[in-house]
C-alpha cells in the first residue's frame, strides 16, 4: 500500500475527528473565497462598466481622496474634444440615492446627446426632459418599476421614460438622469465627477502599426500637461487605485490570514493527537524497518489531505455564501459571480500549503519518537 492510500485510510479510520477538522479548515477557506471573491466580482463589474463604454482614459479631480466627490469643470470636455488624439469625450456626474428604507442605487448624470447611450440597450427612449429618468433593468425589477412609473431620486420624482440593459450588471443597477438636473440636485453647477475619453487608435509610424497602448499613454501624458489640476488614468489604474476596493481587499486579506492561522492550528491539533495515539504503531513501523523519512512523509500526507479536502469543501461553501450574498437585496446589483478556474486552482494550492505547513511540527514530533519507548507506549 502506498503512502497516499495509507494516509487516506488513517483519516477514514478517524471519521469524526477528520470530519470536524475538514469542517474547520473548510470554513476558514470559505471566508477567504467569499471575501476575496466578492471583491473580485465588484472589481470585474467596475472594469466591465468602463470597457462596455469603450473608455480608454478617465479624467477626474487631482488628489481627491473620495472618487465620488471628485469635481472638475465640465468645460474641460470641450478642450479635450478639440485634441486630434481624442475620439470622444463623455461627461459623467455620479451620486447615490436611497431606495426604500436602507437600499441604495447609483445615479448617473449624462448629457442628452451623450455617446454613452449608444453603449446600452434601451427599451423606451432616453430622457428628454429634466424630470425624466432611464432606469437599469436590475433596479426596475427590484423596485417593480416600468415605463411611465415614477421613481424618487435624491428626493426628486422622475418619470421613467425607458429601461436599459448593459453588459455591466453594476451599471444595470443604476438610474440615469439628465446631467443638468443632477447638477442642480447636488448643487454643483458646471461640475462633473469625471470625463470618459476614447482615444483614436490605429495608423502607422515609419511603416509599422502604432501600438495602441503607447497611443493611450501618449494621450494621457498630453492631457496631464494640458490640465494640471486633474489626474488622467487608465481603467486598470482607476480600478487598482479605488480606495473603497483597497480597504475592502485589505480587510478581506486580514480576516483571511486570521482564518488561515485558525485552520493551521486546527490541523496541527488533529495531527499531534493522531501521532500521540499512534505512538505504538509508529514504533512497530520503525521496528520493521521503516525509515524516519517515510514516517515523516506519511504524517505530511495526512496533513496535506486534510488541507486539500478542507479546501474543496471551503471552495464549495465559499461560492455558496457568495451566491446567497449577491442574491440579497443589499448586494444583488454588485455583479455576476465568475467561477474562475484559475482562482479555484489557487485556492486548492493555498489549501495544500496550509496542510503542508500544519503537518511539519507533527511530522517532526513523529520521527523524534524512539523505537523502544514507542513499543512500550500504552
Amino acid at each position: 500500500m502506498n503512502l497516499a492510500s495509507l494516509a487516506f485510510k488513517n483519516l477514514w479510520y478517524r471519521k469524526m475527528r477528520t470530519g470536524l477538522t475538514i469542517l474547520g479548515v473548510g470554513t476558514s477557506i470559505a471566508v477567504f473565497v467569499s471575501l476575496v471573491g466578492l471583491a473580485g466580482v465588484f472589481t470585474d463589474e467596475f472594469r466591465q462598466m468602463y470597457k462596455s463604454r469603450q473608455t480608454d482614459l478617465v479624467v477626474r479631480e487631482k488628489g481627491n481622496f473620495d472618487f465620488l466627490s471628485s469635481g472638475i469643470d465640465e468645460q474641460y470636455a470641450d478642450k479635450l474634444a478639440q485634441l486630434p488624439e481624442v475620439l470622444s469625450v463623455s461627461k459623467v456626474l455620479l451620486d447615490f440615492s436611497l431606495a426604500g428604507a436602507k437600499d441604495y442605487f447609483l445615479v448617473l448624470g449624462w448629457e442628452k446627446n451623450s455617446r454613452l447611450y449608444s453603449k446600452i440597450k434601451i427599451q423606451g427612449r432616453i430622457p428628454q426632459e429634466e424630470e425624466e429618468a432611464l432606469v437599469g433593468a436590475n433596479i426596475a425589477r427590484k423596485l417593480g418599476k416600468k415605463i411611465g412609473d415614477k421613481i424618487e431620486v435624491k428626493g426628486n420624482r422622475f418619470t421613467i421614460c425607458g429601461v436599459f440593459e448593459s453588459k455591466s450588471m453594476f451599471e444595470e443597477g443604476s438610474v440615469v438622469v439628465p446631467l443638468e438636473k443632477l447638477q442642480k440636485i447636488k448643487k454643483v453647477p458646471g461640475k462633473v465627477t469625471l470625463l470618459n475619453l476614447s482615444v483614436k487608435k490605429g495608423g502607422f509610424a515609419q511603416g509599422k502599426p502604432v501600438n495602441e497602448q503607447q497611443q493611450i499613454e501618449g494621450t494621457r501624458s498630453l492631457i496631464a500637461g494640458l490640465l494640471p489640476d486633474t489626474e488622467v488614468r487608465s481603467i486598470e489604474d482607476i480600478v487598482s487605485a479605488d480606495n473603497t476596493m483597497t480597504y475592502f481587499l485589505n480587510f478581506a486579506w486580514a480576516v483571511s490570514i486570521i482564518a488561515f492561522i485558525a485552520a493551521i492550528l486546527g490541523i496541527i491539533n488533529t495531527m499531534v493527537t493522531s501521532v500521540l495515539e499512534q505512538t505504538s504503531k509508529i514504533g512497530i513501523l520503525l521496528a520493521i524497518g521503516w525509515r524516519k523519512s517515510r514516517i515523516l512523509a506519511l504524517v505530511l500526507y495526512e496533513a496535506v489531505l486534510l488541507g486539500v479536502l478542507g479546501g474543496g469543501f471551503g471552495l464549495a461553501l465559499g461560492y455558496g455564501i457568495m451566491n446567497i450574498l449577491v442574491s440579497s437585496p443589499q448586494l444583488q446589483n454588485i455583479g455576476r459571480i465568475d467561477y474562475n478556474l484559475i482562482f479555484m486552482a489557487k485556492v486548492i494550492l493555498v489549501s495544500l500549503a496550509v496542510g503542508f505547513l500544519s503537518g511539519i511540527y507533527p511530522a517532526i514530533r513523529a520521527i523524534s519518537i524512539k523505537t523502544i519507548e514507542a513499543l512500550r507506549y500504552e
